[in-house]
């Protein structure tokens, strides 16, 4: 598993419970996903994601809206 897939799968079980409410709209906000996200995480291991590169994160949200979006079929 590459980092990106890492990442993806942390998105997934992070913020997969936002989908279909009224947070999902948050899911566009900066301060909410870092919040939600030092939440999960320790923020020990959010600092190491947060430092990867902005194609990394690209690809983990994609994959996230893929997972998402197949929630709903």
């Amino acid at each position: 598993m590459d980092v990106s897939d890492e990442l993806a799968e942390i998105l997934v079980n992070c913020f997969m419970c936002d989908v279909d409410t009224e947070q999902e709209k948050k899911l566009h906000e900066d301060n909410y996903i870092k919040k939600k996200l030092k939440q999960f995480l320790s923020k020990k291991d959010f600092d190491k994601y947060d430092q990867l590169k902005e194609q990394i994160w690209k690809d983990a949200w994609r994959e996230f809206d893929k997972v998402a979006s197949n929630k709903n079929t």
